[in-house]
């Protein structure tokens, strides 16, 4: 299958978090393309949560480049996996705080959050607050708050953790549709057999640097 666009590049990425211990993440090379999941593995202290900051641009490398595609660096959604909720606000409302802090309008935020609820099964919910939802229901809005940006990037730190299997599958179908939209999509999970189900590419990283086999296709 062709490559697409290139949408993020690392060229000989490091990141450490002190003088005297060793680089949490790297020397590693590495691009990620539209109309792709991109899928890291590895042990806990790997560099996956670290990979995923120097991708979002959270996290400045301390040597080697980042560079991203026209307009890419605006638009990156990322789903950490913390969940960044509000659990006394009702899942509307927390689809209307993102939408305004991403700075959409009112009319997108309206007409986007009713869609990202109706996609993630929600919309009977929508207006309960987020305390009263199930830990599969808290993951899919967590999901639907990182793509009221729409993103060309997305980012994703264990999306299902926690999750009942509906709600995982509706969480990877939702990835895959967005692959076939366009999108570059880079997820991190530990679930059996998940990154084997939609990814295109699994990067496996061993002691902040890929492993010997590297990306298998």
């Amino acid at each position: 299958m062709p490559k697409g666009e290139a949408l993020c590049r690392l060229d000989g990425v490091v990141k450490g978090y002190g003088p005297n211990t060793p680089a949490a993440l790297g020397p590693i090379s590495l691009e990620v393309h539209t109309g792709e999941i991109l899928g890291v593995r590895g042990p806990n202290g790997a560099g996956k949560s670290t990979l995923m900051g120097v991708l979002a641009g959270v996290l400045r490398p301390d040597s080697g480049a980042v560079e991203y595609g026209q307009g890419v660096r605006e638009s990156i959604g990322y789903v950490p996996q913390e969940l960044s909720l509000y659990s006394t606000l009702s899942g509307l409302d927390n689809l209307r705080f993102w939408g305004a802090a991403c700075g959409l309008p009112r009319k997108a935020i309206a007409a986007r959050s009713r869609w990202l609820l109706e996609r993630m099964e929600l919309s009977g919910k929508g207006r309960q607050p987020v305390s009263a939802y199930s830990g599969g229901m808290k993951r899919r809005l967590h999901l639907a708050s990182a793509l009221m940006v729409t993103p060309r990037l997305l980012l994703l730190d264990e999306p299902t953790v926690g999750a009942d299997g509906h709600s995982a599958r509706l969480i990877l179908d939702t990835l895959v549709h967005l692959r076939d939209m366009g999108c570059g999509v880079v997820l991190i999970s530990h679930q059996a057999g998940e990154l084997e189900r939609v990814c295109g590419r699994i990067l496996t990283l061993e002691g902040g640097r890929p492993a010997e086999r590297g990306v298998e296709p």
